[in-house]
C-alpha cells in the first residue's frame, strides 16, 4: 500500500478528534506548526475541512475521502468466487442426498433387526434393500456429474479471471494522468470521474488551490525556485496560471520584494 500522504494523515486525526487545532494536529503528528498550518489552510481551501471555533472539522468532502482512501477495504461480495460458490451448492446438494440415503438405510437396518412383525415376508426387505442401492447408485452419478460441471466452470473461472487482468492493466496504462498539464478540478473531476481522487491519492495529481495539475509538471516547474520577478514575467501562460495559483494557496511568498521563493 502507498504511503500516507500528509494530507491524509491530517483528514484521518480531525475525524478522529474534531475539532482539534493546528497545534494539535503539529503535536500530535510531530510537524513544525508552519508546516500543519500550510497545509490545513490548503485543505480547508479545496473543501475537505472547515472552521468550528478555534479548530476545524471535516466536511463531507473530507469525510468522504478518508473513508475511501483512509482505511483498506474488505473485499466485496461481488468479488466471491464462482469456484466457491459451485463448490458450496455441490456440497450442499451432496450432503443432503447422503444423509437422506443414510437415514433410509438405517430405518430399513432397523426394520430388519426388529421387524414389527415376525410374519413379514423376507422377499419384501431384500426389494426394499435393492431399492436403497439403486437410488444410492443414482445418487453417486448425480455427484460425478455434479463435478465435472464443477471442473468445466473452474476452467471458465481461470479464462475470466485472465481476461480481466489484461482489461485491467490495458484501463490503468489509459488512466495514468490529467488530459492536459494543469486543468481546473471541476473540469479535471468531469473528464476523469472517479479516477481523479485515485490519481490524486497514488500522487499522479497535485492539486494547487483550484487547479489539478499533472505531477511531473509540477515538479519541473517547482524547480525553477527561487523565481525573480523578471523571469516570472517571462514564463509561459500555463505557468503563470500555476504561479498565481500556488501564491493564493500559500505555496510561494514574495521575499524581498525581488523573487518568490517556494514556502
Amino acid at each position: 500500500m502507498p504511503k500516507k500522504t500528509l494530507m491524509l494523515r491530517i483528514l484521518e486525526f480531525l475525524k478522529e478528534y474534531s475539532g482539534a487545532t493546528i497545534k494539535d494536529i503539529a503535536t500530535t503528528l510531530g510537524i513544525s506548526m508552519s508546516l500543519a498550518r500550510t497545509v490545513v489552510y490548503r485543505l480547508r481551501n479545496n473543501g475537505y475541512i472547515e472552521k468550528a471555533g478555534k479548530g476545524y472539522i471535516l466536511t463531507d468532502k473530507g469525510e468522504w475521502f478518508v473513508n475511501k482512501f483512509g482505511e483498506p477495504r474488505e473485499e466485496s461480495v461481488e468479488e466471491f468466487s464462482i469456484e466457491a460458490q459451485s463448490e458450496e451448492a455441490i456440497h450442499e446438494i451432496t450432503s443432503s442426498k447422503e444423509q437422506e440415503v443414510e437415514a433410509e438405510t438405517k430405518t430399513q437396518e432397523y426394520k430388519i433387526i426388529y421387524p414389527k412383525t415376525t410374519e413379514e415376508p423376507l422377499t419384501d426387505l431384500e426389494e426394499k434393500i435393492r431399492r436403497i442401492e439403486k437410488e444410492i447408485i443414482r445418487i453417486e452419478e448425480q455427484i460425478s456429474s455434479l463435478r465435472q460441471e464443477l471442473g468445466k466452470i473452474r476452467e471458465e473461472l481461470k479464462k475470466a479471471k485472465t481476461r480481466g487482468t489484461k482489461k485491467k492493466k490495458n484501463k490503468k496504462e489509459e488512466e495514468k494522468s490529467l488530459p492536459k498539464p494543469i486543468m481546473y478540478i471541476n473540469e479535471a473531476m468531469n473528464a476523469l470521474g472517479s479516477m481523479f481522487n485515485t490519481l490524486v491519492y497514488q500522487g499522479c495529481i497535485e492539486v494547487v488551490g483550484r487547479l489539478a495539475v499533472d505531477k511531473k509538471f509540477y515538479e519541473e516547474f517547482i524547480k525553477k525556485f527561487p523565481l525573480s520577478i523578471r523571469e516570472a514575467e517571462k514564463l509561459p501562460p500555463l505557468e503563470k496560471t500555476l504561479l498565481e495559483e500556488m501564491k493564493r494557496d500559500a505555496r510561494v511568498i514574495l521575499y524581498a520584494g525581488k523573487e518568490y521563493r517556494l514556502v
